[in-house]
């Protein structure tokens, strides 16, 4: 009879261990799953959010890529030496960082820009002009008429790269002449400022 109970209480024992065995065994599994669904959402999250910076970055690329503007002047203007243009008549600007109220650029991207400008003047007058890229002179422009030439424009242009909020301006020259005078309108010719974004760099 002791025998028999010893018997029967190993099966018990054995019985109970199986059954927590299992416990265990679901247990595991249940946390393998879990561990599976967080690695999961995990890795999604991850793409998604290298979707949302690739979407963005595309997006400024896009507009990034459209940058331009033109100035012209609103009335005569007679500057000294060593005296920034204040084209104050936008009369374009997508995307750009023109200010009509100091005549200064400042480029929203790093790339390649066509600048020109023209200045339009009378006779006997002159004017000297150069284009400056954070105060480095990139290109300059002299018109000087005679008495009797009438009124006369000169265009120039120039392709330089540019960094990222640098300062882009036209302004009047150090030693040519100390009167420069620029004639606004003349049959529909204006003095005036462009600029535009070739390529990102």
């Amino acid at each position: 009879m002791v025998y028999f109970s010893k018997r029967l209480l190993l099966v018990f024992v054995l019985m109970d261990f199986i059954s927590l065995s299992n416990s265990i065994q679901n247990d595991s599994d249940v946390e393998s799953r879990m561990d599976f669904l967080q690695s999961s959402m995990d890795r999604m999250e991850h793409r998604i959010l290298t979707l949302t910076k690739t979407v963005n970055r595309l997006s400024k690329r896009k507009k990034d890529e459209h940058v331009m503007f033109y100035a012209t002047l609103s009335s005569d203007t007679v500057l000294n030496i060593n005296s920034i243009v204040k084209f104050n008549e936008i009369q374009f600007d997508e995307g750009a960082d023109f200010n009509s109220g100091d005549g200064v650029f400042v480029s929203p991207v790093s790339g390649v820009f066509m600048f020109s400008w023209t200045t339009l003047t009378y006779s006997g007058k002159s004017i000297d002009t150069e284009l400056r890229v954070e105060n480095v002179v990139k290109a300059k422009q002299i018109i000087s008429l005679g008495s009797s030439a009438g009124s006369i424009q000169s265009t120039q242009f120039v392709i330089c790269k540019v960094n990222e909020k640098d300062h882009v301006w036209i302004q009047t020259g150090a030693g040519f002449t100390t009167e420069n005078f620029f004639d606004h309108l003349f049959k529909g010719s204006k003095s005036s400022f462009m600029g535009i974004l070739l390529h990102v760099v």
